[in-house]
C-alpha cells in the first residue's frame, strides 16, 4: 500500500481513471432525451391545434348546411307547388353564412320531398364537407297555402 494512501481512497482513484469521459456522454444523453421529449410536446401541440380547426371548421360547414335548409323549407312556403316530377330533382348552390352549400331537392313521391345540402369548403379555407339530409311533406293547406311539415320521425340526419 501506498503510503498516505487509504484502501478505499486509492481504489477510487482507480476507477475515475477508467471512467474518464462518462460525465459528457452521460450529458450529451440527457440532452438529446430532453430534446426529443420537447420535440413530441410541439409535435402534439401542433397535432391537437390541426384537430381544433377542422373541427371548428367541420362545425361551420355543418351550420351552413343546415342554414341552407331552413331558408329551402321557408322560401318554399312562398312559392307555388315545385313542378318536378316524382323522382326527378333540382340542384342549386347558395351561401349559407359565408359558406357555399349545394343543394338538391328530390321528389320522391305526391307529397314528400328529400332536401340534401352539401356545404363543403368553409370561409377559413379548410375543406370540412358535411352533408345532410331532411325529408319533408309538402301540401296544400285549407286556405290554398302550401305547408311543408317536416316527417316527424328522424326528419334530419348526416349523409356520407
Amino acid at each position: 500500500m501506498k503510503a498516505g494512501c487509504r484502501a478505499s481512497g486509492c481504489a477510487n482513484r482507480a476507477e475515475r481513471g477508467q471512467r474518464k469521459g462518462f460525465a459528457l456522454a452521460a450529458a450529451l444523453l440527457s440532452v438529446m432525451l430532453i430534446a426529443a421529449l420537447m420535440a413530441s410536446v410541439f409535435f402534439a401541440a401542433m397535432e391537437e391545434t390541426r384537430i381544433g380547426a377542422v373541427s371548428s371548421a367541420k362545425e361551420v360547414a355543418l351550420s351552413g348546411a343546415e342554414t341552407a335548409i331552413e331558408q329551402v323549407i321557408r322560401s318554399w312556403a312562398g312559392t307555388p307547388v315545385d313542378l318536378i316530377g316524382v323522382e326527378g330533382a333540382r340542384s342549386w348552390v347558395i351561401d349559407a353564412s359565408g359558406t357555399p352549400v349545394a343543394l338538391t331537392v328530390t321528389r320522391l313521391d305526391s307529397t314528400i320531398y328529400s332536401i340534401v345540402a352539401d356545404a363543403g369548403r368553409v370561409p377559413s379555407g379548410l375543406i370540412a364537407t358535411r352533408r345532410i339530409g331532411v325529408l319533408v311533406s309538402v301540401r296544400i293547406g285549407p286556405n290554398g297555402s302550401i305547408v311543408v311539415d317536416r316527417l316527424p320521425e328522424r326528419w334530419w340526419s348526416e349523409l356520407f
